[in-house]
């Protein structure tokens, strides 16, 4: 009897003594994670007890509309170009004669840029040569004109010659014709015009006119 009365006092110490340890010290700062999973900056103890987070709440918001401008920059980036041209070209029949007409391909930026006496009047997008098939660059004047040009080169789907409408050939087997348009590269070296800007500028081109290919 007497060593139970021992042991349960013994016990009775060592529980003691468990329940009046105290709990490990919190840090000062608590890691805060951002809005995207990973570590941001501490929020501060005080912070937390106060419930005072508007300064973190107002830096986790703005990182979100940051990501989100990002995002949106992205996708209009890769966003498809539409085959409807809107607003329409000028109706060719209402511009005056011109003494000079040029047409400017511009490889970088995928765009056409159709001038007459020096002043721009219609820009659009275009797809030109991959790099595997490269557009060549230089300057050239327009060789010939065929309204309803075929590839002598690829067929399409039904194993036809590929139509290549209004075509001003400018060297060699390369052409601006109507196609379609990507804003990227996409052919085998021509450059591909949407179908009422071809219309347009094929229109207007005379054999003899300049084409500048450049970057």
């Amino acid at each position: 009897m007497y060593n139970v009365v021992i042991l349960a006092c013994v016990w009775l110490l060592l529980l003691a003594g468990c329940a009046s340890q105290p709990y490990p010290p919190l840090p000062s700062d608590v890691p805060r994670l951002s809005a995207d999973g990973g570590a941001s900056q501490s929020v501060p103890r005080s912070a937390l007890d106060k419930g005072d987070l508007s300064a973190s709440a107002e830096a986790s918001t703005a990182g979100a509309r940051a990501r989100e401008q990002q995002s949106a920059v992205a996708a209009s980036a890769s966003a498809p170009v539409s085959q409807v041209v809107n607003p329409l070209p000028p109706d060719p029949a209402s511009l005056a004669s011109a003494e000079k007409r040029q047409l400017d391909i511009r490889l970088a930026e995928q765009r056409f840029n159709y001038f007459e006496d020096d002043q721009l009047v219609w820009t659009g997008p275009i797809s030109s040569g991959t790099p595997e098939h490269p557009t060549p660059r230089g300057k050239y004047l327009v060789q010939s004109k065929d309204i309803n040009k075929r590839s002598g080169s690829y067929t399409n789907f039904f194993d036809r010659p590929t139509p290549m409408p209004y075509s001003l050939q400018f060297t060699g087997p390369y052409f601006v014709h109507e196609g379609y348009v990507t804003g990227q590269p996409e052919s085998h070296g021509c450059v591909r015009l949407r179908h009422e800007d071809a219309r347009f500028v094929y229109s207007r081109m005379r054999v003899g006119d300049r084409i500048v290919v450049a970057d």
